[in-house]
């Protein structure tokens, strides 16, 4: 046999040591009990030789599912002669009880063989059975009940010791998963200490209070890591028993099935793995019955004999993701449809407005089945209800897309409701709520001038446009009133909004206009209460470093509501698609720049890919290097120029005053230097038109370099170059 490398078979191992040690004392105890009362069926032996016999058939049940033959040959052999004692075919006897530690210690040399060489050793048991033999003879007797069996006491047996434990026993323990929860509490209100102690040292900056809560912050970092981890499992451990049922299903319903599994070193929490197995195998299980032709069906449809049925589980912006995809029929829209007006779950003037994604949402009402005949396994029209609660309980959401004659997939999330995630606070009408930060992509300032978002009305939507692309406007007053006051008018988007957070979520990227943004910060989520989880706007809720409680926004759901709105109002006229695509070509040719204002007002650009960073210095902070200025920026000492080569350390041009200075980081001649700029108001695209027809390749002196003259948003503007290997990049 193969040598294994599992994770499985690791917790095999664990717990069939643990049963072995089990097992020891139950047979002890299970003698002494026999002893006392003279027989082997009072309450206190039957209680141990009950155990004993589990343990022992854990063991040999568990030993197929590996291949290891011989390890179940000699478990059975002990498993058969507990249950002739429990059956009262045998009385108990120390010969007996010999023969089942003899046994036991069988099954530890081979365990702990396994354990070192990862595969089944060979052996001879034939002493160990001709031990056993008499006792089982003895119990098949025609006798109506056999006299207690006798046989010598062998020596003292040289096998592996019991109080020593193995290299895998002393590598893991077990742990009540309610006292992981209790410490995962304290370590949550913990971090809302850290937070408050953080916020509260940020004014005495330097002292020891400030290092030692800079310290607290470190720790309690690492610490929260950690503690989350010992509740993580593997989403193989969930899906480990789904070959067989595959292979089982599609036996039963004479199919040929493939199931192809990836991404199962993704990481889940163990309680939603445990909440997570029913729902899976209920769509594993109506996949192969219902969503794969049989053979003949597929070769009807061009296809392959064999079905496909792919697993995929994934991270992404703080959320699991797991696909189960089939490559069959396909669900039925006219069938669907059908269904639910016979059903009267709709009337026939709404289903004239519903989209095919919003038919197929009626396949998780209870009872709902578009199943042509029911079987043993399906049809019944419960399951995707039972499945989609389940799923729903811990936190998560599950949808379905199918295509005819393509296949159906169901794709589940499962957001980290329990775990402690680094967050934006924004605020709205005096109120605090959070983001998470997993969905930010950026921040753009609202209102008007220059580099701020300017937000437009498309097909009566607000939308703006970021970098030539146009996105949806969401309001969060107008999501608070909605929630607050169903059916309340709708605010403007743009009327008191200061900010935009551009936000990604479900492959849907929307603007949300916020009035201010606080802070970032690490949080504990906490479960909301059902009327606020039904509203669809919050996921959960947060006490905050300045111990306020703030409402967690669902960003998924929120992306979601405002693509159903947009998809429900955008024109799709014929020439969408080849304006898309000149759009597409358009921005392929672009070239992202910088916009920037000199210190003397005037608009120059930055070629983006020249730019390493940007870094804002308060005046306090340059200082003198020879004749020139400079910072000290990651232990490392920047020469600092302007646009103009202006003085910047002394005279009227100095830098100073009460305010900060970006610095545009970027390497010259192979070491980094600093640009240092009035403002820095927003990233445009340049579609590498012509110049402007004005002098080109002025260098100031002691500045950076204006490669050319360009034309952006209506306003001549230099183009500077800071590498000389980017110059022409344009």
């Amino acid at each position: 046999m193969e040598p294994l490398d599992d994770s499985i078979l690791d917790d095999f191992l664990v717990d069939s040591h643990e049963g072995l040690e089990r097992l020891d004392r139950d047979l002890v105890a299970l003698e002494q009990a026999s002893g006392r009362s003279g027989n082997a069926r009072d309450a206190h032996a039957a209680e141990a030789l009950s155990s004993a016999f589990r343990s022992l058939h854990t063991i040999k049940g568990t030993c197929s599912f590996f291949g290891f033959r011989r390890l179940e040959r000699v478990a059975h052999a002990g498993e058969s002669l507990l249950a002739d004692l429990r059956a009262g075919r045998l009385e108990l006897t120390p010969a007996i009880v010999d023969g089942l530690l003899a046994t036991v210690d069988a099954v530890r040399g081979i365990l702990t063989a396994i354990e070192s060489t990862r595969h089944e050793p060979d052996g001879d048991d034939a002493a160990l059975f001709a031990q056993l033999a008499p006792w089982r003879r003895a119990a098949t007797a025609p006798a109506e009940k056999a006299p207690a069996a006798t046989a010598p006491r062998p020596e003292l047996r040289s096998g592996t010791p019991a109080p020593a434990a193995t290299a895998l026993q002393q590598q893991y323990l077990r742990v009540d998963v309610r006292r992981l929860d209790e410490i995962m509490d304290l370590v949550g209100e913990l971090v809302l200490a850290r937070n408050q102690l953080v916020q509260s040292v940020t004014s005495v900056a330097g002292s020891p209070v400030a290092a030692a809560a800079q310290r607290v912050d470190h720790v309690t970092d690492r610490l929260q890591d950690e503690v989350m981890r010992t509740r993580m499992q593997p989403v193989s451990a969930l899906w480990a028993r789904l070959p067989r049922l595959v292979r089982d299903v599609a036996t039963a319903c004479g199919k040929r099935v493939r199931l192809e599994l990836s991404g199962d070193e993704t990481e889940l929490d163990r309680t939603i793995v445990e909440a997570l197995k029913d729902p899976l195998t209920h769509l594993v299980r109506n996949a192969v019955d219902h969503g794969l032709e049989d053979a003949a069906g597929r070769e009807r449809a061009g296809k392959p004999a064999e079905g496909v049925l792919r697993l995929r589980a994934y991270e992404e912006g703080g959320s699991v993701h797991l696909l189960l995809a089939d490559d069959g029929a396909g669900m039925s829209l006219a069938r669907i449809r059908e269904k639910a007006l016979t059903r009267g779950l709709t009337d026939r003037a709404s289903a004239e407005r519903l989209t095919d994604q919003e038919w197929l949402q009626f396949v998780f009402l209870p009872g709902f089945s578009t199943a042509a005949k029911v079987t043993n396994i399906s049809g019944r029209g419960v399951g995707l209800d039972a499945a989609r609660a389940a799923i729903e309980a811990v936190g998560g959401e599950i949808d379905v897309r199918s295509a005819a004659g393509t296949g159906t997939t169901f794709h589940i999330r499962l957001p980290l409701t329990l775990a402690i995630i680094p967050a934006l606070t924004v605020e709205q009408s005096g109120e605090c709520y959070v983001v998470p930060q997993a969905h930010v992509l950026e921040l753009v300032r609202c209102g008007e001038g220059s580099g701020t978002a300017r937000i437009e009305t498309v097909h009566d939507r607000p939308m703006f446009r970021l970098r030539g692309e146009l996105l949806p406007v969401v309001s969060l007053s107008r999501l608070i009133g909605a929630a607050a006051r169903p059916g309340a008018p709708a605010a403007d988007a743009a009327a008191d909004a200061r900010h935009l957070l551009v936000l990604s979520a479900a492959g849907v990227r929307i603007g949300l206009a916020v009035e201010r943004v606080r802070d970032t910060e690490d949080i504990v989520v906490k479960p909301v209460g059902r009327r606020l989880r039904e509203s669809g706007l919050f996921a959960g809720a947060t006490v905050r470093g300045d111990g306020r409680v703030a409402l967690i926004l669902d960003v998924h759901a929120i992306a979601g509501r405002s693509a159903a709105e947009h998809a429900a109002q955008v024109d799709t006229a014929a020439g969408a698609a080849t304006a898309a695509h000149a759009e597409s070509d358009r921005r392929a040719r672009a070239i992202p720049l910088l916009l920037v204002r000199a210190r003397r007002g005037v608009p120059a650009a930055v070629r983006v890919a020249e730019v390493e960073r940007i870094v804002e210095f308060e005046s306090g902070a340059f200082e003198r290097l020879g004749e020139r200025p400079a910072v000290r920026l990651d232990g490392e000492v920047l020469p600092i120029r302007s646009l103009d080569g202006d003085p910047l350390l002394a005279g009227p041009e100095a830098l100073s005053g009460d305010r900060p200075w970006p610095v545009l980081v970027h390497s010259l001649g192979g070491r980094r230097q600093g640009l240092v700029v009035d403002a820095v108001e927003d990233i445009v695209e340049w579609d590498g038109g012509l110049p402007h027809p004005a002098a080109r390749g002025r260098a100031a002196s002691g500045g950076a370099e204006r490669d050319t003259r360009i034309v952006l948003n209506d306003h001549i503007t230099d183009l500077v170059t800071l590498s000389g290997d980017a110059r022409g990049a344009a």
